[in-house]
């Protein structure tokens, strides 16, 4: 006679290994997917082949390893804007670059958010978390024109940056 207990081990073993899904990386064929629908291909292409951790990365480590790009650019973003409020004494430009640290400090916040999404596999959560980050930047970029000059550079990587993501997130 069997025992319950050794018919349930396989049983178990099998269930676990049904459970689990297999993790591959980017394929080619979906970068391109990924990147040709970005406001700004080469940005993304560039991107990925930039960080050796895509090599290896399925979609959802991609997004992970995106969003924590994501996190520190607009983090130093923030820390450049506030320090422009600080060094100019023009009141009206203090003010251009006070909207803009909120609108970054923000734009953190969000993405704070979307790895939260991300790590309980709510995609359509951290996707809606980057697009608003994609707003705040955008937001910034528009109040900000004409004004110091390596701050529409910093918006527009971030503005590529979220859309790449939102490519990635759309695909998971």
């Amino acid at each position: 006679m069997v025992s319950s207990t050794s018919l349930s081990v396989p049983f178990l073993l099998v269930l676990l290994l049904c459970k689990m899904t297999p993790s591959f990386a980017i394929t080619a064929s979906e970068i391109t997917a990924i990147c040709s629908s970005s406001r700004n291909p080469s940005f993304c292409l560039d991107f990925l082949k930039s960080d050796p951790r895509f090599a290896s990365a399925d979609l959802a480590g991609a997004a992970q390893i995106a969003i924590d790009v994501g996190h520190t650019e607009a983090t130093d973003t923030l820390n450049f804007v506030q320090s422009l409020v600080q060094k100019t004494t023009d009141p009206k430009l203090q003010e251009i670059f006070k909207s803009c640290s909120s609108n970054y400090e923000e734009a953190v916040g969000v993405f704070e958010d979307a790895k939260q999404y991300l790590s309980s596999k709510d995609y359509s959560g951290a996707g809606f978390a980057v697009s608003a980050a994609l707003d705040h930047a955008i937001t910034c970029n528009d109040d900000s024109q004409g004004t110091d000059p390596s701050l529409p550079q910093r918006n527009e990587n971030l503005k590529s940056l979220c859309s790449l993501i939102l490519g990635i997130t759309n695909r998971l």
